[in-house]
């Protein structure tokens, strides 16, 4: 069958994953909790990008070498990943400069390229307001390889796990001999992830995979990997836990999507939990690029309102600048922040990219 222009069927369920996701990754970076719940967000992004980026490069026959005019089809596939990520996350890096904020002002060609995970490697710190860019870079840099790795590694679910081992075998051999820390904020320390989602895509009718998509094996996997990194933590291996939770976090964030999948499509009446989940999740990629901005935009406020002169100033601005109150404070500014880019940017740019056709 030739590529048509028609989307992956859409699957609400994953709009709700994503929600969860996102409030993750927002709480757990504004709380900066000892358990690293900011992280099971991040896997579980990029374990869902690999299945959908992967579904698309073999449905539509977008990687090197396939049958037909394969140069015009990939075109396509990089313009439309190109109109879907980057109007947004260059709008977010304009609120970031008009901050300002110090690192984008001394480093602005590694964001606008992006390849910002490159900086921050380089650096081996976080800048203030932009640390969680690498990640966008990281999905950009995989967005334009992978089309070009599936045009060479068989469709095989053996040969997609060798490319999910390579991720743990780089990130090992670079910490051993190159340097030890933030070797996952490179490309091929996030393999694992991206084939992880690829070996879901591939295999996720198969019937040991179905029977897999109940809610107890994804609590079960997920309390394995904290159980994991407790005992890491207890015991001091911090460098043995950085080489291997994302190769450990595979499994529960899979089978947290292929849950996700298998799950009936439920009318919004029947549940309004579900129905607002789903619609944090359409807007979890404006949660994501605005939520790192807005701590620095409100400490920075309450640092002007409550100067630190006396006994009341500095216990006020301990209460509002308390986890708590950054939570309660700033995450509805930011789900209204995510809405109006949904609204007036994210949204009419998909409208737009569904009228690039592959064929």
């Amino acid at each position: 069958m030739p590529p048509t222009a028609r989307p992956l069927a859409y699957r609400p369920g994953l709009d709700a994953v994503r929600a969860v996701a996102i409030l993750l990754v927002v709480v757990g970076h504004w709380t900066l909790p000892s358990f690293p719940m900011s992280l099971m967000g991040s896997m579980t992004f990029f374990v869902l990008s690999g299945y959908f980026i992967s579904g698309i490069v073999w449905k539509q026959e977008v990687y090197v070498g396939a049958p037909g005019r394969w140069g015009r089809r990939l075109g396509v596939f990089y313009l439309r990943r190109l109109v879907r990520t980057l109007p947004p996350y260059y709008l977010s890096l304009a609120l970031g400069f008009a901050l300002p904020l110090v690192t984008l002002h001394q480093y602005p060609g590694w964001f606008l390229v992006p390849v910002s995970n490159l900086l921050f490697y380089r650096l081996q710190h976080w800048g203030e307001g932009v640390g969680h860019y690498w990640t966008m870079a990281v999905d950009e840099q995989f967005y334009l390889l992978w089309p070009v790795l599936l045009a060479v590694v068989p469709r095989r679910v053996r040969w997609l796990t060798l490319v999910a081992a390579a991720g743990l075998l780089f990130r090992i051999a670079w910490s051993t001999w190159v340097r030890p820390d933030l070797a996952f904020a490179l490309l091929p320390g996030c393999l694992d992830l991206f084939a992880a989602g690829a070996i879901l895509r591939h295999a996720e009718q198969l019937p040991m995979v179905r029977r897999l998509a109940r809610f107890q094996w994804v609590a079960l996997a997920w309390l394995a990997w904290a159980a994991l990194w407790a005992a890491l933590y207890l015991t001091g291996s911090h460098y043995t836990w950085q080489l291997i939770y994302a190769s450990a976090g595979c499994l529960p964030a899979a089978l947290t999507l292929n849950w996700a999948l298998h799950q009936a499509t439920r009318p919004a009446a029947e549940n309004r939990l579900l129905t607002a989940l789903r619609w944090v999740g359409q807007r979890s990629y404006g949660c994501y690029l605005y939520h790192l901005l807005l701590p620095v935009f409100y400490q920075r406020a309450v640092f002007r309102l409550f100067p630190l002169a006396g006994e009341h100033g500095a216990s006020s601005r301990a209460f509002w600048l308390s986890p708590t109150m950054l939570v309660v404070v700033l995450l509805p500014l930011l789900l209204l922040m995510a809405a109006g880019s949904w609204r007036w940017l994210e949204a009419p740019l998909n409208r737009w990219k569904e009228r690039l056709a592959y064929s």
